[in-house]
């Protein structure tokens, strides 16, 4: 218990203004004294309409966690937070709704472009985690310097995801026993990925968050 809390009072967080093209992004580091330096780590989030931003419980989870060793990178996607928004009179869900009708997600994926172009400030390589549709923004997105992909529950049913097929980058798909929110047999998976279930518990994980993030951990650790 002790180590626990030492570990815990040595974590720190620190938001911060990720500057792109279209707007400026908001942004969060997740770090301890020790890991700053070295190779990093980057959250992309669910979508907005799902409790998609960096406060998610599954995000939060794993930065948590991945701050023992990483420095570790989380986001918002425009309009969500206190990123940016073109029209600010729109109100999210209206904004999110309009994209998910025009099935359109190209200024999306831009902006994380340039916030991958833009963490060099902060480290030179980093592992790329996205959860549910932050793993199809997150792979549409992914410079081939990627040091790992890590995909938890990607909607496979719901997006394209074969360029899974092409990575060369070590990969981790991680999906949920009891998902019913998204069909995940549509899209062939590649050989040379590391895939784990996660018995008993559905898409949105609940009290299971540590599982996931010491699962996602062991795997980059064993890199």
């Amino acid at each position: 218990m002790m180590e626990r809390f030492i570990k815990l009072k040595a974590l720190f967080c620190q938001d911060i203004t990720i500057s792109c093209k279209g707007g400026n992004l908001q942004g969060r580091l997740t770090y301890r004294d020790d890991t700053t330096g070295r190779p990093g780590v980057i959250l992309c989030p669910p979508h907005p309409l799902l409790a998609g931003n960096m406060d998610n419980n599954i995000i939060t989870a794993i930065a948590e966690t991945l701050a023992d060793t990483f420095t570790v990178l989380s986001f918002n996607y425009r309009a969500v937070g206190k990123s940016f928004r073109e029209e600010t009179e729109l109100p999210l869900f209206e904004y999110w709704s309009r994209l998910d009708s025009r099935n359109d997600f190209s200024d999306i994926i831009e902006d994380t472009r340039q916030l991958f172009d833009w963490s060099t400030h902060l480290f030179t390589h980093f592992h790329l985690i996205g959860y549910s549709f932050g793993s199809f923004i997150g792979l549409q997105a992914l410079p081939g310097s990627a040091l790992s992909f890590t995909a938890v529950t990607p909607p496979l049913a719901e997006h394209d995801f074969r360029r899974l097929l092409e990575l060369s980058c070590k990969s981790l798909l991680i999906f949920a026993e009891q998902d019913n929110l998204l069909n995940q047999q549509k899209t062939r998976l590649p050989a040379t990925a590391v895939i784990h279930e996660i018995a008993g518990t559905d898409h949105f994980f609940l009290q299971r968050e540590q599982e996931i993030a010491d699962r996602v951990a062991t795997f980059l650790l064993s890199m």
